[in-house]
């Protein structure tokens, strides 16, 4: 069995991904009752987050685009069935939203972080 890797989202340290996947889950109702989240620790957190996975994921780049929010909403996802989930999106200047997973994008950060570690 493999041991748990550190994962560090801006100044927060997690002791696995597992960890860090509860803690943005966890959050999901508050993002959702509050609207969006524009400023302040969990902000600059999410923020760290999704650019970091920007920068290991072709497809996910920035392109010259300010993070301006993030909010909570339902996503139709096909899971064998059709459902809908609770999921993040990140709000840019130019008003574009688009979701993202946060298991993908800290899975992401783990392999940079790995191969990183490796060189």
């Amino acid at each position: 069995m493999g041991r748990s890797t550190k994962v560090i989202i801006r100044e927060r340290t997690f002791a696995s991904k597992k960890a860090a996947v509860d803690y943005f889950m966890d959050r999901r109702e508050e993002v959702k009752a509050c609207g969006q989240v524009t400023e302040g620790a969990f902000f600059d957190e999410l923020a760290d987050l999704y650019s970091r996975y920007c920068s290991t994921s072709p497809g996910w780049g920035l392109n010259g685009r300010n993070i301006v929010a993030f909010v909570v909403d339902y996503e139709l996802r096909q899971n064998g069935q059709y459902a809908q989930y609770l999921c993040y999106k990140v709000r840019f200047s130019n008003q574009e939203l688009r979701p993202f997973s946060i298991d993908k994008a800290l899975s992401a950060i783990v392999r940079a972080d790995a191969r990183h570690a490796n060189e």
